[in-house]
């Protein structure tokens, strides 16, 4: 017996030119184009969000004695006319026109106008 160490190495392999483009695209990180507008590309967190939404018809004024005289019946006269569109507000912020609809037993509004964001 010899004390000769015999050193056995296994040839590395090169990793194919495909491999390796995989490797790294494993390995870096994902990157998209972040939004010209600053904001998250998916918004999808806030569709469970309540709002309230609600239709004005119109307004008036009258003393607090024309509200006291007020009974069963009686008519209030508001300052829009009868064919005017009704605004329709999401949280107090003005979003949009229509006009009353009957749906079912329900009133409702047939959007007829989107307010413009600038306008807002």
């Amino acid at each position: 017996m010899s004390d000769e160490t015999i050193e056995t190495t296994e040839p590395t392999a090169e990793p194919s030119e495909a491999a390796a483009a995989e490797a790294a695209t494993e390995t870096a990180p994902a990157t998209a184009p972040a939004p010209a507008n600053d904001q998250p590309a998916n918004l999808d967190f806030l569709l469970d969000v309540p709002v309230r939404l609600t239709a004005e018809l119109g307004g008036c004024q009258m003393t607090m004695q024309e509200l006291l005289d007020m009974d069963l019946g009686s008519v209030v006269q508001l300052d829009k006319p009868a064919n005017a569109n009704v605004d329709v507000y999401v949280n107090q912020k003005l979003v949009a026109r229509g006009e009353v609809v009957v749906a079912e037993e329900n009133f409702g509004i047939r959007i007829k106008e989107i307010v413009a964001k600038s306008n807002l």
